[in-house]
């Protein structure tokens, strides 16, 4: 926990996650794994988010299970130091997603939830008690604003780069804004982690040729 408390996930009022894609993916709809540059509101790279590669098994989930799949990934700062670790179990229809520190301490979980008109999902502590919600209407199609019970707002965003760049590419950048409340460490690693979760969900390309297909997609 010490290095995650001098981190950026604490210090930081804004964080963006820029998904880098390989060209094996990009040229042939063949699904790699998920990596992320984590970068500050001035634009300067602090950290990265990477899915752990595996073996032959994990890239056959990724092609067949495609956003279903079982999920392990890391947050390390620049320096190598691991700061958060993520994972998530197949799913068939609401995906749930644990936060841990690097040393795999629980700090928090992000559970998607049914809606019709909606896009919900449940922040949990570490002791399982929900401390915030996202409930995002389908129309606002790049916003996602979470809200505590008490009144503490932040906002999950995506960045649009344009219809040609989003169809060939399918690259994500998403902004975290925690500016306009208080929130404790715990807190702001699973807000951050919610991103990510809520990009797998909605944003990733799963229209490829095999595997199951989401709900989600190129959600617009």
């Amino acid at each position: 926990m010490t290095a995650l408390a001098s981190s950026f996930i604490a210090t930081q009022p804004q964080l963006s996650l820029k998904q880098r894609k390989e060209w094996v993916e990009i040229l042939i709809d063949f699904e790699t794994r998920n990596q992320y540059a984590i970068r500050g509101a001035g634009g300067e790279e602090l950290g990265t988010l990477a899915e752990e590669q595996g073996g032959w098994t994990r890239i056959f989930w990724r092609w067949f299970l495609r956003s279903h799949r079982p999920l392990e990934a890391i947050v390390c700062d620049r320096a190598g130091a691991v700061l958060l670790r993520l994972s998530r179990e197949f799913f068939w229809f609401f995906s749930d997603l644990d936060v841990a520190d690097g040393s795999g301490v629980k700090l928090g979980s992000i559970h998607r939830r049914f809606g019709i008109l909606r896009r919900k999902y449940d922040l949990r502590d570490k002791f399982g008690r929900t401390f915030a919600r996202v409930s995002s209407p389908f129309w606002r199609i790049w916003t996602f604003p979470l809200r505590a019970d008490d009144g503490r707002e932040a906002t999950i965003g995506k960045k649009w780069g344009g219809m040609l760049r989003e169809v060939f590419m399918d690259a994500d950048t998403f902004g975290v804004d925690l500016s306009r409340a208080t929130w404790s460490l715990e807190e702001r690693a699973t807000i951050f982690c919610a991103a990510v979760s809520i990009d797998l969900d909605f944003f990733e390309n799963n229209q490829g040729v095999g595997g199951v297909t989401s709900l989600g997609g190129l959600f617009d």
